[in-house]
């Protein structure tokens, strides 16, 4: 009885491809023989893998031919491959006029497509007001992309009327259909009250689908919502869950404050080093806040060993970006020699520097060092204030 079950079986399994290679030819055989939509099937099995491999030459070749006999699909999906040189060499002049032939069938993905290539003028000439009545067309069809593109139009006021409440009309109507960028750009009208009262608490609702979709700034904007309890109840353990989200994704800014959150023990228990861990990643990254902040960290030995050295090395980072507070601690890092050899003229220039950003600290000690300095001495200082100013500004 066994014997005879995994002899079934076998001959099951070893069937079902039979059956769906017979599919296959039958299909070729009749694209071969003409038929328009067996050509146009075949075309998307190749571009998409759907019961073959994946060939773009072959599916360029079957729309091609289904494109000839006037089909709307394999019209606007041969004018997408021409417009991203898939399988065929790129050419947007030819993307245009095959959408055109689909846009005359009123295919909405063709009308979308062209009314892009409108907008941007390539392989036509760019005309704004066309693409915005392209937009509109493809939008009142339904299409979520062109929904979408219309409300940035009327948004930006691009070919259209600058109208916010339209502009969040066709977003609301794209998230509807789960499109996820018109959900980031409805979300940020609200949260800057951009043509609209501010409204915190619906930003945080509309963040909340890109940021789960991974989207940085969307993960960056939802965790400072519940930092700050803004639109949302106030919870620094939520803040951290997102903020480490972006900063895992690579968002120098999102790395800082996961790190401060660990320096400081709000949302997650305090840890120094992985405060450093984070502030590091940001300040590798070019964030002058985090640089001026681990060479405090090096500075104080919070989370890594002291060292007077790695403190001036990223105060000197920082300061020459132009961030007042390195620019004061690097200044008292050559008053007092710490981690380099003692300067009192580059030590001026620093504290000149951070007192006319307007640092307290600065301004207060401006006048004790400049007595410390001969006149000759001030004047070197100057041009060196003006030196690095200019490198920063």
């Amino acid at each position: 009885m066994k014997k005879f079950f995994l002899t079934c079986l076998l001959t099951l399994l070893l069937a079902a491809p039979a059956v769906a290679a017979a599919d296959i030819y039958d299909l070729q055989s009749r694209a071969e023989a003409g038929d328009a939509d067996a050509q146009f099937t075949l075309g998307r099995m190749y571009e998409t893998g759907q019961d073959a491999y994946v060939d773009y030459y072959e599916a360029a070749k079957w729309y091609e031919m289904a494109a000839a006999q006037g089909v709307s699909g394999a019209q606007t999906n041969l004018g997408r491959m021409y417009d991203e040189g898939r399988g065929v060499t790129q050419d947007k002049a030819m993307a245009a006029r095959l959408y055109q032939q689909a846009a005359a069938q009123n295919h909405p993905d063709a009308i979308r497509n062209l009314a892009l290539l409108y907008a941007k003028g390539e392989g036509i000439e760019r005309d704004v007001d066309m693409a915005a009545k392209l937009f509109k067309q493809a939008a009142e069809n339904g299409n979520a992309e062109a929904q979408y593109n219309l409300g940035t139009m009327h948004r930006d006021g691009i070919g259209v009327a600058r109208d916010i409440n339209a502009a969040l009309d066709y977003f609301s109507r794209a998230i509807e259909q789960g499109h996820v960028p018109a959900s980031l750009a409805a979300a940020d009208i609200y949260f800057v009250g951009h043509g609209v009262d501010k409204d915190l608490a619906r930003a945080a609702e509309l963040y909340r689908k890109p940021a789960e979709n991974g989207d940085l700034r969307a993960q960056q904007q939802l965790a400072l919502l519940y930092y700050e309890g803004s639109g949302v109840a106030q919870s620094f353990g939520e803040a951290a869950r997102w903020y480490r989200k972006a900063a895992a994704g690579g968002d120098a800014d999102s790395q800082f404050m996961l790190g401060t959150m660990y320096a400081e023990g709000q949302g997650v228990p305090r840890n120094d080093r992985e405060a450093v861990a984070w502030f590091e990643k940001a300040a590798r990254g070019g964030h002058v806040e985090a640089q001026s902040t681990l060479g405090l960290m090096y500075r104080e030995g919070r989370g890594v060993e002291q060292s007077d050295k790695m403190a001036f090395k990223w105060f000197d980072k920082a300061a020459r970006q132009g961030e007042p507070v390195a620019q004061f601690n690097l200044a008292d890092h050559y008053l007092k020699g710490k981690g380099v050899l003692p300067d009192l003229v580059k030590c001026y220039a620093w504290v000149l520097l951070a007192a006319e950003q307007g640092n307290s600290e600065a301004a207060g000690a401006l006048g004790q060092v400049k007595g410390l300095l001969d006149p000759s001495q001030v004047s070197m200082a100057e041009v060196e204030a003006r030196r690095y100013r200019a490198a920063y500004k």
